[in-house]
């Protein structure tokens, strides 16, 4: 373990492992952001370079910190449901009937879990402010260069070009809500509410593709736990946790209500009605699922309709079965639930990036596609990063030794005498 020692000189290595860890955080506070607006594949390359580079900076500092604190989120509640439910994706391969797809799909999950532990486990305890500002000096400054870029291609009439930003803008959006997390934390009211400006009018343009009505519902999770966060966590928690476990039911329940409105709904209905079907259909496969990546593949080669739904919700329960269904159901309730015992700011940010990615997905945007995977991944670390800049700015009094307090009370004076 390298200690800073106060009376000598600075440690070089102590020195490039902090150097080390700001370029880590900052490739993906501040980077990642920015990049995912030119380049589709920017996630993909920009988490793994940050994760290992905060890994590498906490090996060289404090090697048993790492092992210690990995261990510890792998043994936690949530770590080992998660790590089960990654298990049963990769063992849902056997019977799998694309194995060769569904094989690229399950490592990228197991990338991305796995970068996700590492990255979280590198972070110090204490995580200074000058690096977490980068989150919202990354998030801010990408939303307005996303915003100038949308009036630049609107002006020149050019769908191609605001089709090249569509994947960073959703990036920049559920990277938002850390950004706002810490700013809040930090009590820098006029910078949130820019940046809230910023975000929301970014969100607007995306109200076609389902990403505003999510970030709709990540704001009134946050407006919620401001407001109460004991009742409000485990309310969302509950709600989000048995939609999930629930989905089998919900064709059912919603097929009577969407047929009564116009025909523009017709294309949800056919959805709703396959999914009735495949729920009614194969009742057993509902246990085990069809394997992974057999929704993709199915509408490709024709086993399924192209009118199957593409939301999460059909595709857990679908290719992976009550099992998994259960698992991520599990998941997703300890992980929002956890948040009762975060400060307020880190609680309603927290529980409302997970309530916009889980209604991103349930609406079928990018389901477990490589480039999300690793952007909810450094969400992830940046909320644990947050988490761990938490500490106290003022120093606690300090207990006085037993000797010191008794010679105080005999030394203190006698209180006069009352007057008659």
């Amino acid at each position: 373990m390298i200690r800073r020692n106060a009376q000598g000189p600075r440690d070089p290595a102590v020195d490039a492992a902090v150097l080390l860890r700001r370029i880590g955080f900052a490739t993906l506070a501040l980077a990642l952001p920015l990049a995912s607006l030119v380049s589709r594949r920017a996630a993909v390359v920009l988490v793994p370079i940050g994760v290992v580079l905060l890994v590498i900076s906490s090996l060289v500092e404090e090697p048993g910190w790492f092992t210690g604190t990995l261990k510890r989120a792998l043994l936690s509640r949530p770590g080992l449901i998660l790590v089960g439910l990654v298990a049963w994706s990769v063992l849902s391969l056997i019977w799998s009937p694309y194995t060769s797809s569904a094989t690229e799909k399950a490592g990228n999950l197991v990338l991305a879990v796995a970068l996700g532990f590492c990255g979280t486990s590198a972070l110090p305890a204490r995580m200074r402010a000058s690096n977490l500002n980068l989150a919202a000096l990354g998030t801010g400054l990408a939303a307005i260069f996303a915003l100038a870029l949308i009036v630049v291609a609107a002006l020149r009439r050019s769908d191609a070009e605001i089709g090249s930003v569509e994947r960073g803008i959703s990036v920049v959006l559920i990277m938002a809500w850390p950004a706002l997390a810490w700013l809040l934390s930090r009590a820098r009211g006029l910078s949130a509410l820019g940046l809230a400006l910023v975000v929301g009018l970014l969100a607007l343009t995306r109200f076609e593709d389902g990403e505003a009505v999510a970030m709709i519902c990540g704001a009134v999770a946050f407006g919620a736990v401001s407001a109460n966060r004991e009742k409000a966590v485990p309310i969302i928690a509950a709600l989000i946790g048995g939609v999930m476990l629930l989905a089998p039911i919900l064709p059912f329940l919603l097929i009577p209500i969407v047929s009564r409105f116009p025909e523009s709904t017709s294309d949800f209905v056919q959805a709703l009605g396959v999914w009735a079907d495949v729920v009614g259909r194969e009742p057993v496969q509902l246990i085990t699922g069809h394997g992974l990546d057999t929704v993709l593949r199915g509408r490709v080669t024709g086993a399924l309709p192209m009118t199957t739904p593409t939301t999460l919700l059909f595709e857990t329960w679908y290719e992976l079965g009550i099992v998994g269904a259960a698992a991520a159901a599990a998941c997703l309730y300890f992980a929002i639930r956890a948040a009762r015992h975060m400060p307020v700011a880190l609680a309603a940010g927290g529980v409302a990036a997970y309530t916009t990615a889980f209604a991103l997905t349930a609406l079928g945007f990018a389901t477990l596609q490589p480039w999300w995977l690793m952007t909810l991944a450094a969400v992830v670390l940046l909320f644990a990063a947050i988490a761990r800049g938490q500490y106290r700015t003022e120093r606690p009094v300090a207990p006085l030794p037993a000797d010191v307090q008794n010679r105080r009370k005999n030394d203190r004076p006698l209180a006069p005498a009352a007057e008659n």
